[in-house]
């Protein structure tokens, strides 16, 4: 497929995953916006903070607005902390049960976690953000069976998404995974397996009927048919390979779009042994090439992505969120 009709693609697909979930809940311009004042975070390393809202699975900068859900709860003045080790659930304030390389089946455990917990009622005023799915690609490609458990997955995800509307949810924002094949872990896989290709693992992704995307956008679609829905699918895919830049055969970065300075766009600056475990920015400290690589990179690790991406794609969300009405 030409790489410009692809781009194009992608975009018009993103486009269509958040008209097509927003559907009559955009605010116009008489309306005022809706501003949470309880952020509630599930999911992965892409949520993943510690007690004081600082992001773990990326470069540990000590900033509360390096994780997706950070950065957009930052819109509604809310830092989202850590409920396992931070402040206990309240009618107000951020609060994150995401861990660092959960799966969707994780992500139920996290959902039957809040709405058991005192405290655990879904108020009017909830914004609940949902970062799910990397981690289910990275299983299913070494499973055997990888549709079968893109199917399963996508399936239990609406399900437990489901718990929360069910619960009164009016505010549900779920991203789904990045190009899982444009990341370090595709490429190392790749070579220490002949029989993977990185077309399967996009297929997986993003870019085939076949991807956790597309069959998570015809489940929600089918679960969610009323004018106004509680829930938005943000696919991501067009801005993070746009930041991210093209990969040749070999899964070597070749561009960015963007127009952003980021001059590593390969090679991950995190090299601890847990692909989930972050690290600081100390020179030396935690595997870094140096104290300052981490702000031109892409990938923090083999699979999460640095601060400076995600606030880039972060910041995409917020920007569809305000377009319908969801952020001030």
């Amino acid at each position: 497929m030409n790489p410009m009709f692809s781009r194009i693609l992608q975009a018009l697909c993103t486009f269509a995953a958040v008209a097509l979930l927003s559907g009559c809940g955009g605010a116009s311009s008489t309306v005022e916006p809706f501003v949470a004042t309880r952020v509630i975070a599930f999911g992965d390393g892409f949520n993943f903070v510690d007690a004081n809202g600082a992001g773990k699975s990326t470069v540990r900068t000590g900033e509360t607005d390096i994780t997706i859900a950070g950065r957009v709860a930052a819109r509604y003045g809310i830092v989202v902390k850590d409920v396992a080790t931070g402040p206990a659930l309240s009618a107000t304030g951020g609060f994150s049960y995401a861990t660092a390389s959960a799966k969707v089946s994780d992500v139920a455990t996290q959902i039957n976690t809040f709405l058991t917990s005192a405290g655990g009622v879904v108020a009017k005023k909830d914004l609940i953000v949902i970062a799910v799915g990397n981690w289910d690609i990275k299983d299913a490609i070494a499973s055997g069976t990888p549709t079968a458990d893109i199917d399963t997955a996508t399936t239990n995800l609406v399900t437990a998404i489901q718990r929360l509307t069910n619960a009164g949810a009016e505010h549900v924002v779920v991203m789904p995974p990045i190009n899982m094949a444009r990341t370090p872990w595709a490429t190392t896989y790749i070579g220490a397996n002949a029989g993977v290709t990185r077309a399967a693992i996009q297929d997986l992704s993003n870019s085939a009927a076949t991807s956790f995307n597309f069959k998570l956008l015809a489940k929600l679609q089918a679960a969610y048919t009323q004018d106004r829905n509680p829930v938005v699918l943000l696919d991501r895919t067009t801005d993070f390979n746009s930041f991210a830049g093209s990969v040749d055969a070999s899964g070597t970065a070749v561009v960015n779009y963007s127009g952003v300075s980021l001059t590593n766009l390969s090679t991950a600056v995190c090299t601890t042994a847990s692909p989930a475990a972050g690290c600081t920015t100390a020179v030396g400290a935690g595997g870094l090439i140096n104290s300052t690589d981490y702000l031109t990179s892409v990938f923090a690790d083999e699979i999460n992505l640095t601060p400076v991406m995600n606030r880039f794609l972060a910041d995409r969300i917020i920007y569809s969120l305000v377009s319908f009405g969801w952020a001030p």
